[in-house]
């Protein structure tokens, strides 16, 4: 029997509502980098901090680069620079999709911007804009890409709000899932697996994670795809150590209710099995959904049958 009047949810359990523009309209394009730049320096730097003041892309773009070339500036208030240079683009992209233009037209301003500094806002944006193209793949990467960049903080002083960094770890999960190739999480300088392989983006616990651990049609055994992000799932988890996890397998909707849950019960024991064989030590709960807890697309109405039924089929890691 069917059960269509359960809600959806999302990985947090929350309601996914889709926006395109992230929640900190108010970028910083001027003051705190300029304040402390040193006098000889100070030439360049006032005329660039004008054009951020006054939203002048052409006049700030020309300054950034009398900005690059002075010897007096130092390569961290020029990174700075940079990075308030690229959020001028931000801020511009978003003035003009508030005036009714389309986030895919301002795909141009928003690479041209992440040429200066690969700021965590342009990140988002543009994995939007590869979320709306259908390239999952690509949206994968860049919204990883500004998790590191947020828990980076030489290149994010100020975190976002929490509600951001959570609404991207949204995104990067569900790209992942809808992706149909193995997208790998990124390695941080420690080589240790960051982006949603992380424990935490700055100070906020990623409890709850997506792994397209993903099997053979009606079987606990795993397929291409399936394997590799297992075997990302044990190399993070034994870099990490976490003293017990617990596993949450869940199937799209086809088939019988009583077999669904038989089988999501069946792949997530091959899971905690091949976590096991892999040398993970900690303890395994195991949770077996079935089809009862259908993910919350944000727009369901502008996916395939086949990517619902995608994202349907998942595990969890519950940290």
């Amino acid at each position: 029997m069917k059960h269509p009047e359960r809600s959806p949810v999302s990985a947090s359990g929350l309601p996914i509502r889709r926006l395109l523009v992230w929640a900190a309209l108010a970028v910083p394009v001027a003051g705190g980098p300029f304040q402390d730049a040193r006098a000889d320096c100070r030439e360049v730097a006032k005329p660039l901090q004008e054009a951020l003041k006054a939203r002048d892309l052409d006049a700030a773009r020309r300054h950034y680069e009398a900005v690059q070339r002075e010897f007096d500036c130092s390569g961290d208030f020029q990174a700075r620079a940079g990075r308030a240079v690229s959020n001028l683009h931000v801020l511009v992209a978003e003035e003009r999709m508030a005036g009714g233009a389309t986030l895919a037209s301002q795909r141009d301003l928003l690479e041209r911007g992440n040429g200066y500094a690969r700021t965590w806002r342009t990140l988002a944006l543009l994995g939007d804009v590869a979320y709306d193209a259908r390239d999952y793949g690509s949206a994968t990467g860049l919204y990883q890409e500004a998790l590191v960049v947020i828990d980076n903080e030489g290149h994010t002083p100020t975190p976002p709000p929490r509600s951001d960094i959570e609404r991207i770890l949204e995104r990067a999960g569900l790209n992942r899932m809808l992706a149909k190739d193995y997208v790998r999480a990124p390695t941080n300088r420690l080589g240790r697996l960051d982006g949603l392989a992380a424990p935490s983006i700055r100070g906020i616990g990623i409890k709850r994670v997506l792994i397209p651990v993903t099997f053979e049609f009606a079987s606990a055994e795993f397929d291409e795809k399936g394997r590799r992000y297992a075997e990302e799932m044990a190399e993070f988890l034994i870099q990490q150590a976490p003293e017990r996890i617990a596993i949450s397998a869940h199937t799209d909707e086809r088939g019988e209710e009583a077999y669904n849950l038989a089988l999501s019960r069946r792949r997530g024991e091959a899971v905690r099995d091949f976590l096991k064989e892999r040398g993970f030590t900690g303890e395994i709960t195991m949770i077996p959904k079935g089809e009862s807890l259908p993910f919350a697309l944000p727009d369901p109405e502008n996916h395939s049958q086949e990517e619902i039924w995608r994202v349907n089929r998942r595990v969890e890691l519950m940290r």
